[in-house]
């Protein structure tokens, strides 16, 4: 009988002995001989190396910088002498282009506004400047300068944007004009 509990034994330590895979799922470790079951069936597999899923580092080169397309929606915001303007605001398609040296040009067709201007470098390569003029822009209170930053988060794979103006002067109406995006590559 001790003769068996042992060749039993053996034969269970000799199988584990050739574990070639540690996979962990649902937070458990195991060992075995076969590939772990998040690893079989993928017709298209990561290449080796960093992992795509890093947070806090810039493993997109898409989202590394600021400079290149960016689009998505848009919301244009308008508020005259103290009340918000019906009439300005929109939610719309908008379409940027930064090339490396900071030249800006954009639109957003739905609401007829063109754009150009510079990008000046942040403290980081993901935040850039921006100081840029509307024009041809259905609501003509758009048609002006506006300035703020664009900035990605790489880790979400998506920028924000964020323009504002305020119009004050003696004998005018103050305003002030805002202009929010969440834009992808």
């Amino acid at each position: 009988m001790n003769n068996l509990l042992v060749t039993i034994a053996l034969v269970l330590l000799a199988t584990t002995a050739h574990a070639q895979y540690r996979c962990v799922e649902n937070g458990r470790t195991t060992l075995t001989d076969r590939p772990c079951a998040s690893e079989q069936g993928q017709s298209n597999p990561q290449p080796q190396g960093k992992p795509n899923n890093v947070i806090g580092e810039v493993t997109n080169s898409a989202y590394a910088t600021t400079t290149g397309g960016w689009r998505g929606q848009a919301q244009y915001q308008a508020n005259v002498g103290g009340t918000i303007a019906q009439e300005a605001h929109a939610v719309v398609q908008m379409i940027i282009e930064i090339d490396p040296q900071g030249k800006i040009l954009g639109s957003s067709p739905e609401n007829g506004c063109k754009l150009k201007g510079l990008a000046t470098p942040g403290v980081i390569s993901t935040i850039a400047n921006l100081d840029v003029t509307f024009y041809e822009c259905a609501y003509t209170g758009f048609n002006r300068r506006m300035s703020g930053t664009l900035s990605i988060n790489s880790a979400q794979k998506h920028a924000q944007l964020t323009l504002n103006a305020i119009s004050v002067g003696v004998g005018k109406v103050a305003g002030t004009f805002d202009i929010r995006a969440t834009l992808r590559r």
